[in-house]
């Protein structure tokens, strides 16, 4: 009866210490740790995560780290910020602290060992850059900014439109030192190209002067100092508008910071001596040749999306179903069928224009069945044709009915199938890691030939849906679509 007693005593002690672990421990892998700090402007949380020499490998990981660098600039170069900060980073080993006299005294710079480490010209690598550019909120060094708006323009804005043109408003808010010529051709395009782009703060904001000796003013009013003096038919990119209005010369208006590419300055001037004309086309189709090899490429991703909502530019018949975050990153669900139930559904989208690689990002699955996770359909007279289906068990991974084995690591993985050339009613394709081909010679199913010769046909991606979700299921986290 004792022995029992202390054995339930133990016990229960045991299980009390359990499920105080279990209440105040936190077991989410450190990429979602550092995510859910950063959203919650808990930089130097973030930071306390890693080793203060770490360079993780992970391009998530690295990209919130940068950001947090500037997060925290910001916050060293606000009045109210207190000595315990700036000491906080003298000290710290993993970074340095960097004092630069400018016009507004001095200004605290954190050298990121971050930024350098992440791909140049990658989502990552533009998210961090961007996000250090709109944190300026002081005068920095000319050759700062220089460095800064180099790095800037040679990143295509595409799928980032909105922050990207208030990062370079923001920059251009700023004396730089002068750029060549190839550059300062580089900054027009994608001037230009943001003023023709309807969710951006340039839309609609190119004009060109007239008059002669127009002053230009260091603030909106006439108040503030002239810093120089321009003439028609000067060419203009309008950065921000001061929301009061005024009367100077007969006419009512407001005054604009706007951005003078033949000066490579920006100052401000009466919207009065402005008027406004329509982005260059020639400057426009000058950007999309520089991005060219991108500009047919598709992204499709599940951040902002809405577990109760079909995820944005799909169609189809939805199952709502909670989202999954893995090392911060929004991934969607696609369960297997289970025993009671053998139906699917499917929600797709359509795609316009020739592709000819699908790659595509997911998290493996444990079943031991195939999971069909992803489909390739062609679309013509108006009805749609499955090309390719690809499935995933815990061991491999299975394009129509070819089959390859993964090396059994549960991390996730990025593969893409490459469309080849077509053989009377079928494509051929070939499954690729990176460089590496993992299967050559993937027959599609069969197709109308006549509308594969007449190419009167389209893409589509069609996820599929169990109508009975089950524990066993493939997290898909991105599509990306093109021709390579």
């Amino acid at each position: 009866m004792i022995r029992s007693r202390v054995f339930l005593a133990v016990s229960l002690v045991f299980l009390f210490i359990l499920l105080i672990t279990y209440a105040f421990v936190d077991f989410r892998e450190r990429e979602d740790k550092a995510y859910d700090f950063y959203q919650s402007e808990s930089y130097r949380k973030v930071l306390a995560l890693y080793q203060e020499k770490e360079i993780p490998p992970g391009e998530l990981e690295l990209t919130i780290l940068s950001e947090t660098i500037s997060q925290l600039e910001k916050k060293l170069n606000e009045k109210e910020t207190t000595k315990e900060l700036q000491t906080f980073f003298q000290s710290r080993s993993g970074t340095k602290l960097v004092e630069w006299e400018t016009t507004r005294g001095t200004y605290f710079h954190i050298e990121d060992p971050y930024l350098p480490n992440l791909k140049k010209h990658g989502e990552g690598y533009k998210r961090a850059l961007i996000t250090k550019i709109l944190t300026l909120t002081k005068p920095i060094p000319k050759p700062e900014v220089t460095n800064l708006l180099l790095k800037l323009i040679l990143e295509d804005p595409r799928g980032m439109e909105d922050r990207f043109s208030r990062a370079l408003a923001n920059l251009l808010s700023f004396p730089f030192e002068p750029i060549g010529e190839i550059e300062s051709d580089f900054l027009l395009q994608s001037l230009h190209f943001l003023a023709n782009t309807s969710n951006t703060n340039l839309f609609h904001q190119t004009a060109i002067l007239r008059g002669k000796n127009v002053n230009l003013r260091s603030g909106p009013g006439r108040e503030n100092s002239e810093v120089g003096k321009i003439s028609e038919p000067e060419e203009a990119v309008c950065l921000e508008e001061d929301a009061g209005t005024e009367t100077i010369a007969g006419n009512l208006g407001h005054w604009k910071r706007c951005y003078f590419p033949n000066l490579q300055k920006s100052a401000w001037i009466f919207s009065g001596f402005l008027t406004e004309v329509p982005p260059n086309p020639a400057l426009i189709a000058e950007f999309e040749n520089r991005f060219k090899s991108v500009e047919n490429e598709i992204r499709i991703d599940f951040e902002g999306w809405n577990g109760n909502q079909i995820p944005a530019t799909f169609f189809g018949d939805y199952i709502p179903r909670d989202s999954e975050r893995v090392s911060g990153e929004t991934g969607f669900p696609i369960f297997g069928l289970s025993k009671e139930s053998k139906s699917i559904q499917r929600i797709c989208k359509k795609l316009s224009g020739d592709k000819n690689y699908f790659e595509f990002s997911f998290q493996p699955t444990d079943s031991d069945l195939p999971i069909s996770f992803l489909e390739l359909h062609l679309n013509y007279d108006n009805r749609e044709h499955l090309a390719y289906s690809l499935s995933l068990d815990k061991e491999s991974i299975w394009v129509n009915k070819n089959r390859y084995v993964l090396d059994g690591e549960k991390r996730r993985e990025n593969l893409s199938l490459h469309i080849g050339s077509r053989e009377g009613d079928k494509w051929n394709a070939s499954l690729w890691r990176r460089n590496t081909g993992l299967i050559q010679s993937i027959r599609s199913l069969p197709m109308d030939e006549s509308a594969l010769q007449s190419g009167r046909y389209s893409w589509e991606i069609c996820l599929p849906l169990a109508k009975e979700p089950n524990r066993e299921k493939v997290i898909l986290f991105e599509i990306r679509t093109g021709i390579h």
